[in-house]
This record gives C-alpha cells, structure tokens and sequence, in this order.
C-alpha cells in the first residue's frame, strides 16, 4: 500500500541485436523507457572500465539518435487484406511474438501471396460489378417489355435518338402542360411511388436542345445494354445466364482463395501480432542511443520485477549484453525523475482512478490511496446511507465490475454502495423509508443538530489526520522546512489545533481566552509569514537570518501577509464545509418525505406505488450522483491541499496488452 521502489536498468548490447532485446522487454512488460543520452550523459553515470566494456566506452561520446522511421503502411494493407478475405477478426496473441524469428524474413514470404490475392480480389470486385450492372439492365427492360421488338433496333438507330428516363411525378406533369415545345416522342410506360418511366424518342439533330429541357426537370437516364440482339425477353434472358457464369467464375476464384487460406491459416494468425510488436518497437527506438556498433537504453523497474527481468535477458542473449542495474539517486529532475507505480491490495485499487484524476503521487510521496478510499467511503456512507439503495448501487457495481469488465467504475461503485448499505443500517433507512428497520445509532431527521455536529467533528478529525499525513511526506522528502514551518506542516497544524480548542472554549464553554495559547497563536503565525528567513537559519548551515530577512522585500511581506488571510480563510471554510455530509444525510430522507406525501395524494394503490417508485430512481439517480461529486469536492479541496501534490509521474511500462478476439462465424 505504497509507490513502488524503482531501480534504473540499462542494457547495452550489439546493434544486431536490438529488435530481440525490445522484443523481450516489451513482452515482460515491466520497464518505463527513458531518454538514452539523459542517463549516459549523467553524473552519476559509471560503466567500469573492464575488459569487456572498453569497446563500449570507446564509442560512448559518439552516441547519436535514431533516426530512422519505418513505414509499415504497405504491411498494414497486406494484413488487412488477408484479415478481409480470410473473414480473420485482428487478434493479439502473445505466443506468436513469443517465438524466436525474423520479421522481415516473415513478412517477405506474404508478398507474393499479397500480389496474387490482390488481384483475384480485383477480379472478384470487377465481376460482381459487372453482375450489379446486367441486374440493372434487366432492371430497366422491364419497362419495354410491351414493345414486341428487337430491342438493338431501338438503340441502335442512325437518326434517332432512344431513351427510357425518370422522372418525379411533379416534374412530369410539368412535362405535360409543356409539352407541345418538347421536339419529341414521349411515352409513359411505368409509375413506380412518386417516379414516372418515360420513353423518349427524338432526332439526332435536336438532342441538345432536349437534353436541356430533361436536365432543368431533374431526370434520369436508365441504362440499357448495348451491342445485345433480340427481343427485350431475349435480351433479359442472355443477361441472366451471364450472371450465372459470373457467379461460377466469383466462387472458383473464392475456392483459389480458400485454399490459400488452408495452407496458410496459421502463419496468418500470426500476422497482425508481429506486426503490432514490429510498430511498437519502432516507436521506443527514438529514446535509444546507437554507436557504430553497440546501443545503449536505460528505463525504470520496479525493484520486484528487476531480477526476473535481468535473468530472462541472460537467458536468451547469454553474454551478448551489459546489464547494470543502478539505485535511484538524488535530486532528480526531468527525463531521470522515477515514475510512480502505485501498489495497493484489490480492495482499494479501483480508488486508484479517482486519485489520478487529481494527480500521481510523486515518486517521495505517500500513497495517499488507502486514505483516501476510507475517507471516501466514510463521507458517501454518511452522506447516502440506505440499505435499498445501496443494495442496488453494490449490484450496479458487481455487473460492471464482473460483466462488462469495468473494473475502475464497478469496482468504485459496489464499495459506495457497501458503504451506503453499512450506514443505512445505523440511520435504519431502507429506500428512503425509516418505519422498516431500527436505527442502530441515530434517525438523521430526528437529530438534525446532532447529525451536523457530528459532520463537523468528523471534518476536524480528517483535516487534522491530513495534515500529519502532509508532515510525513514533506519529512519522507527531507523537507524538513515545509514540514516544520509551512501552513500545512507542523505550525500549521499546532495553529489549526489550538484555534479550534480557542473557538470551543470561548464559544461552547464560554470561558475566556487563555492569554498563553493567545500568544503561542500570533507566535505561530509569525513563524509561516517569516518560514524562508527562519528556514535559511534552521536547516542550511552558515545561513545567515539577517541576509535573509533583507532578501524578503516589501512585496514579500505583503504577499506572505496574505497568504496568510488565506489560511485563516481555508481553514474556515475547509471545516465548515463539512456541513454539508449531515446536510446531505438529512437531504435524503427529506426528499423520500416529499414523494411520499406526493404518493398519498394518489387516490389509487398503482399510483402510490408508481411514485414511490419514481421517486426512489430519482433519488438513486440524481442525489447519489451529486452525492459522489461533494464527497470528492471535499477529498479534493479539504484533504488534499493538505498533504498531497499529485504531481508525479505515472509509470507506464512498455508492452503490448495481450487480448485474444474470436470471430465466432469462423471460430478462428
């Protein structure tokens, strides 16, 4: 239940080489790349001068990036292609990368295979388009089908010009009204919906004047099949045998492929898993350094995962490599700060999510999960407790979780309604009803004043355990300073402790203020406006407090002094704003009151009961939805500027994520 400790791996090895190496690596799946030439080029960069490593170090200051860009674009539409024409759904399947091969040599053998395919897929498109097209001329012959004539003797006529067009039914009857201006013969022959057929007969001569008549009334020209002999049935019944030969040619060319498909079918399995690897190790090349010979890369791990990682190198690159494994020294700063790799047990990984939202803890950072899930729990729990609706939100939560495999959601969501259920038994709410079960510790509208003071108190409580959380971390950093003097360090703490006992003795005991606290208060104050000055004295050594002092100007002093009004102010308002989980927890109950006194009005037991069910989707709804955006508003802006920056590094290992899809037509 805290970052992860990392240790710094580099590999240098023969350049011949470095595809495998990647390839391993990102098979394990456990190192966070990092710039090549930010680690060799460190200070605390040392590879002894044995033997062995004297080639290496020879070409160390000559190192230079790569530069290279592969296009994989022509592989990508081969195994696209054959993806398409096998009916393959895209898999990634981590034994196909796991074998030891050539990548080039493996995809030069498709080549050939791709140019063949290529072109019987051509052949396949050109023929169904040529099946489209005969269907089309049937189509439309259908409409001559009453003229008992040869039908090229239409087509084909010297002087005259033969056409069958469509036209809308409005435009037609424009057609009509014009229709002793049009220098042609027009006959309708068909009205299909809101088309009209027409045939149009017209002289050779006078063609372009009618074609701008047809374009102004939007028509169309049906094709018809040209250099074909006989009569419209003739005609019809030659293009369907064609279309049966086509079809012959289309499922003999579709055989030819079938067998490639048999032949090949389990290098082809292979081919969209090399090829993802291929592109993946392309794409962490740019933070590799190469000599002439060697190359050098450098990535974080986590120190649970370095030995298993060190070994299955050895194992398959026996002495080929140099691998040197480094502690992780401070400061670091940039390309070498360390990633942060959270590590929590699975009941509270899903609330890792909601604090990434926030920010990733930096490396020197507590975790601040495990806080922050209890804290979450407990505030939702407090502010929506109820055993009905929390049954259903713990449902929700476990579909998502187990069924659709939103683990983060799911995962939050069945806690919050763990939560609810758990505080819903101690307010004895059950749907927003409070006449089914007892209540174990308080009924929220029964004890309204108390329901607010509690919600105070528990506010102190976790403001005061965020700010001694704020002063491990700042002491786990060695900032020593900010944990001592800072406004969330241990003035600021001993400030907001004794301020509060100040406001329940004068306010609560009414008792008057005890002059000591009164001045340990202002003493306080004075040590978080002047932290610089009095830390440059405290914690550097030779620091001088009078040079420091002048460092500070007047603006300074100023924006010290408020900043100062804005502690005051936040601790204010960071304690009232607590208020709101009573509020809350008496909001729920108040709104089920209201459609309960609306389900009353009901004249009818369907209609009481539709209310009551409305009523309980709306509260589940919308009050659980802004109930789950205050808990976290208070998380983040209560809790968190107390202790936590978020402002780290997430680790983000080189892989590949693995998933297996199966087409279930083929069941390949």
């Amino acid at each position: 239940m805290s970052v992860e400790e990392m240790k710094v791996m580099g590999v240098i090895g023969p350049k011949n080489i470095l595809n495998g190496v990647l390839r391993r690596i990102i098979l394990q799946g456990s190192v966070h790349m990092i710039d090549a030439f930010s680690r060799v080029y460190s200070t605390d960069f040392f590879l002894p001068p044995t033997e062995r490593n004297i080639e290496v170090l020879e070409e160390e200051p000559n190192l230079k990036p790569y530069s290279e860009r592969r296009d994989f674009s022509e592989e990508e539409r081969i195994v696209n292609l054959f993806h398409t024409l096998f009916d393959i759904e895209p898999y990634l399947s981590e034994d196909y990368v796991n074998e030891d091969y050539d990548y080039d040599r493996f995809m030069k053998q498709f080549f050939g295979i791709y140019q063949e395919l290529q072109q019987t897929e051509q052949e396949i498109e050109g023929k169904l388009g040529e099946i489209a097209r005969k269907k089309e001329y049937i189509d439309n012959l259908k409409y001559l089908s009453s003229f008992n004539l040869e039908i090229n003797r239409f087509i084909d006529m010297e002087y005259l010009v033969f056409r069958v067009i469509r036209i809308t039914r409005e435009n037609y009857d424009k057609l009509k009204k014009n229709y002793k201006n049009i220098p042609a013969i027009i006959l309708k022959v068909a009205a299909e919906g809101k088309n009209v057929i027409l045939v149009s007969i017209a002289p050779e001569t006078l063609e372009e004047t009618l074609e701008r008549i047809y374009s102004s009334l939007n028509y169309t020209i049906l094709p018809l099949p040209q250099e074909m002999e006989g009569t419209v049935d003739v005609v019809s019944e030659k293009l369907r045998s064609s279309i049966e030969e086509d079809q012959k040619i289309i499922e003999s060319l579709k055989i030819s492929i079938e067998k490639y498909k048999e032949q090949y079918i389990n290098e082809l399995k292979k081919m969209h898993s090399r090829l993802e690897m291929e592109k993946k190790i392309e794409e962490v090349k740019s933070k590799i350094a190469l000599g002439d010979k060697s190359f050098f890369m450098f990535g974080f791990v986590p120190a649970s995962r370095v030995n298993k990682l060190k070994g299955e190198l050895e194992k398959y690159f026996d002495d080929r490599l140099i691998i040197l494994i480094d502690e992780i020294k401070k400061p670091y700063s940039g390309t070498t700060t360390p990633p942060t790799k959270l590590n929590n047990i699975k009941l509270f990984q899903p609330f890792e999510s909601l604090v990434k939202m926030y920010g990733i803890p930096s490396y020197q950072e507590k975790d601040p999960t495990v806080f922050f899930a209890l804290t979450y729990l407990l505030i939702f729990g407090a502010m929506f407790g109820d055993v009905g609706q929390g049954a259903v939100l713990l449902l929700a939560g476990i579909i998502l979780e187990y069924f659709y495999k939103k683990v983060d959601f799911g995962g939050i969501l069945n806690r919050l309604g763990l939560s609810s259920i758990i505080f819903g038994f101690l307010y004895g709410s059950v749907f927003g009803s409070e006449d089914i079960l007892p209540a174990l510790v308080i009924r929220p509208m029964s004890n309204i004043n108390n329901m607010l003071i509690t919600a105070v108190v528990l506010g102190v409580m976790l403001i005061l355990f965020s700010y001694m959380i704020g002063i491990i971390n700042a002491v786990k950093e060695k900032n020593i300073k900010e944990g001592l003097l800072g406004e969330n360090g241990l003035a600021g703490f001993l400030f907001y402790l004794l301020l509060l006992y100040t406001v329940f003795r004068v306010f609560v005991l009414h008792q008057p203020l005890v002059p000591l606290i009164t001045i340990t208060l202002i003493l306080l104050l004075v040590i978080i406006l002047l932290k610089e000055p009095f830390g440059s004295r405290l914690f550097h050594s030779g620091g001088d407090i009078d040079k420091s002092f002048k460092k500070l100007s007047a603006n300074d002093y100023i924006e010290e002094g408020f900043g100062l009004i804005e502690m005051l102010l936040s601790m204010l308002s960071n304690t009232i704003s607590f208020l709101r989980v009573g509020a809350f927890a008496l909001n729920h109950v108040g709104l089920y009151i209201a459609f309960l006194t609306l389900a009353k009005m009901m004249k009818s037991a369907w209609g009481n009961w539709t209310i009551l069910v409305v009523g309980n989707i709306v509260i589940l709804t919308l009050e659980a939805l802004i109930v789950f955006i205050q808990a976290l508003r208070l998380e983040y802006y209560e809790l968190f500027t107390k202790y936590y920056r978020g402002d780290g590094i997430e680790y983000v290992p080189l892989k590949i994520n693995f998933s297996k899809i199966i087409n279930p037509k083929t069941g390949v």
